[in-house]
């Protein structure tokens, strides 16, 4: 006869209990949670501070400085070519009588002098023909000096209204520019303002926002709270050793005794007839090989054998519960 062994593996009756009566109630219970919505307030409102800076924020407008320019601009920009034309007829105009109209006069009078001169010294030797003559070559000569004057005043003088209206052009220009630089000016200082208010009451808001989110991240807590403790019980079900509650069952026969003692008698001849024993009755060997083998099944130690029914306790090596 040979030697069986059977190996049947069942669940210990502590992780048993454990799984059906401490962890799939506790996961059912989890499963079973309806979802629960933060109701709480979560960002905090303005301050009152920000509040007024926000209401100075819709009240902004573009400064009127910025609609004077405007207007400057516009007004530069659709000028006709014959309004243009007008402004500098109009500034030669002035130019002729506050330039042209005086030295014309000056001259007028230098000629008249210069003739009464001609006529004081007129005398008697050259006669009236000689003095016609020279009277006539000399005016003539300072009225071609006054027409080529008048014709230079007047280039000058047209030269001087278009430079006129060039250069008051730019000044209006630069006039509006500064004019609207100062409405942004004030407009920025505004903004400033307004934004330095809503700093100040960041710095009150973020106090009470720091208390929102201190009580929502206490709700997420609250919420992951189950689930860490059935990390827990599942990390406490895996920690059972491998092999808790495996029954290991050996059987064995009289297979090996009686073949040794076979041996044992072939070996020893006629002799050996005798200690097995004849066809009558068991011999002295043979008596003692069933001897042998009854305590081989009944005693773990005769020949190194195991026991025949041995259990594995594993609260011989873990304390778990009162086993010991």
């Amino acid at each position: 006869m040979g030697t069986t062994k059977t190996q049947k593996t069942e669940m210990d009756p502590i992780q048993q209990d454990f799984l059906t009566r401490a962890l799939l109630p506790f996961a059912r219970n989890i499963a079973g949670t309806p979802f629960e919505t933060y109701e709480a307030e979560r960002v905090a409102g303005f301050t009152p501070i920000q509040q007024r800076a926000l209401y100075g924020y819709g009240q902004l407008q573009l400064p009127n400085e910025l609609q004077e320019a405007g207007d400057v601009y516009r007004e530069y920009a659709m000028k006709t070519p014959e309004e243009r034309a007008a402004d500098i007829a109009q500034y030669t105009q002035q130019y002729t009588q506050n330039v042209i109209d005086p030295t014309l006069a000056a001259l007028e009078r230098q000629r008249g002098e210069r003739e009464v001169g001609l006529e004081a010294g007129r005398g008697s030797a050259f006669g009236n023909t000689a003095y016609e003559t020279r009277a006539g070559a000399e005016l003539g000569a300072f009225d071609v000096g006054i027409a080529h004057k008048l014709g230079q005043l007047q280039n000058e003088g047209y030269q001087s209204a278009l430079a006129r209206a060039a250069q008051e052009d730019a000044q209006r220009m630069q006039a509006a520019g500064a004019l609207a630089g100062t409405g942004m000016t004030g407009l920025q200082a505004q903004q400033a303002i307004l934004g330095a208010q809503m700093g100040a009451g960041e710095a009150e808001r973020a106090i009470s926002q720091a208390d929102l989110d201190a009580a929502y991240q206490s709700y997420l807590m609250a919420q992951q709270y189950p689930l860490q403790q059935f990390g827990v019980l599942s990390g406490a079900a895996g920690a059972f050793p491998a092999g808790l509650g495996t029954i290991t069952q050996k059987t064995g026969g009289l297979g090996p005794a009686l073949s040794a003692a076979g041996s044992l008698a072939m070996g020893l001849g006629p002799m050996g007839a005798g200690l097995i024993g004849g066809a009558g009755g068991a011999g002295m060997l043979g008596s003692s090989a069933l001897g042998i083998a009854n305590r081989a099944i009944t005693s773990p130690l005769t020949f190194g054998l195991p026991a025949a029914t041995h259990e594995y306790d594993p609260y011989r090596f873990f304390n778990l519960g009162n086993k010991i």
